[in-house]
């Protein structure tokens, strides 16, 4: 932990006085009911990732998924990716070598579903020149949009078979929405293969912009906002970064009439994490700590939101990797796992 960060004397202090806040500001500082989710209820996700044919349904799967069933959880987020040359083709790669194969997420889904999770598939679009997804702006748009189609129509078909509550229809592709009829068309051809709620992941500075939301079920966001604006933030600094996006969200959900799902949410194990949360690779020192409060002052600041239907937490690896020593975003092996467990009401995993 950095040395700059407050002691646990005053972390205890101050974690005192955030409750009280809390209660008076209507955050919750309750624990988060348990159980699989409803119809329409609420998502304590976590995403589980892999960029393999096979991953999903090796051991190191396995294990992650038995970790996250641990916390309270009550679904999984598996994404699922496809592969476009450049922000200009006008077709996608859906059997790359790296997207999972529908074996393998079937093995995935059916071990999550033994441990009592719910499944969400949430496809997704990579660059094989690095650029950001959101930055794909096909040349054919007509083109493109039969190439997704056939990309998503098949993981749509296999989450309807497998009762997923929620289903995305897509993330994070700023560069499409003044396709917004082609948008609007696909939504209609899925909601005929779909029974669970539909959603559109946007960038967190993408949102506002979207079109269609009147023809889904959820307002999906990718939380990756900042919060904090020092290395040294503690527990209150977090809880108050959240104040402005929560004034945010709240005019989004009344302006949509859309219940939010944070599709996207997560931190880094490095010092500073909270500045740039959606930088993946902003160097720092290994600061666990710092995640777990992180994650406490995103739990506690959503909890009292009546607009916010869940949260999925990027990310665990199929690889079951994790520890103290792990700078990446998973929160196994890690004191944020404890955090998650406490607020959704399980024992310590």
């Amino acid at each position: 932990m950095a040395p700059a960060r407050s002691t646990v004397r005053e972390r205890s202090a101050w974690a005192g006085i955030v409750c009280f806040l809390c209660f008076c500001m209507g955050c919750g500082c309750e624990r988060l009911p348990t159980g699989p989710p409803a119809a329409g209820g609420t998502l304590r996700a976590v995403t589980l990732a892999e960029w393999s044919a096979d991953g999903l349904s090796g051991s190191g799967a396995d294990a992650a998924l038995d970790s996250i069933a641990a916390t309270g959880a009550n679904t999984v987020v598996i994404i699922v990716t496809a592969y476009m040359a450049d922000a200009r083709a006008s077709s996608l790669r859906a059997n790359d070598a790296r997207t999972p194969s529908p074996g393998a997420v079937r093995h995935a889904i059916t071990h999550a579903r033994a441990l009592g999770l719910a499944v969400v598939l949430k496809p997704h679009v990579d660059l094989e020149d690095g650029s950001w997804r959101g930055a794909v702006t096909p040349a054919e748009p007509d083109a493109w949009f039969s190439s997704y189609r056939a990309f998503l129509r098949p993981w749509a078909i296999l989450a309807d078979s497998v009762g997923s509550p929620a289903f995305v229809v897509g993330t994070e592709l700023a560069g499409t929405l003044t396709n917004s009829s082609q948008w609007r068309a696909l939504i209609r051809e899925l909601r005929q293969l779909v029974r669970g709620r539909l959603s559109y992941a946007a960038s967190w500075d993408e949102a506002s912009r979207v079109p269609f939301w009147s023809e889904l079920d959820l307002v999906g966001i990718d939380a990756w906002f900042p919060v904090t604006q020092r290395r040294d933030a503690g527990r209150v600094d977090m809880l108050a970064g959240w104040q402005p996006w929560l004034a945010r969200l709240r005019t989004l959900g009344r302006q949509t009439g859309k219940p939010i799902l944070m599709t996207e949410l997560g931190y880094r194990s490095v010092d500073g994490a909270g500045m740039a949360p959606y930088n993946f690779s902003t160097p720092g020192a290994a600061d666990p700590r710092e995640q777990a409060d992180l994650y406490w002052a995103a739990l506690q600041a959503t909890a009292g939101e009546d607009e916010i239907t869940g949260l999925c937490w990027w990310n665990c690896l199929a690889d079951g990797s994790g520890g103290p020593a792990n700078t990446d975003f998973t929160p196994l092996g890690k004191p944020a796992v404890r955090v998650l467990a406490a607020a959704w009401g399980s024992a310590t995993p």
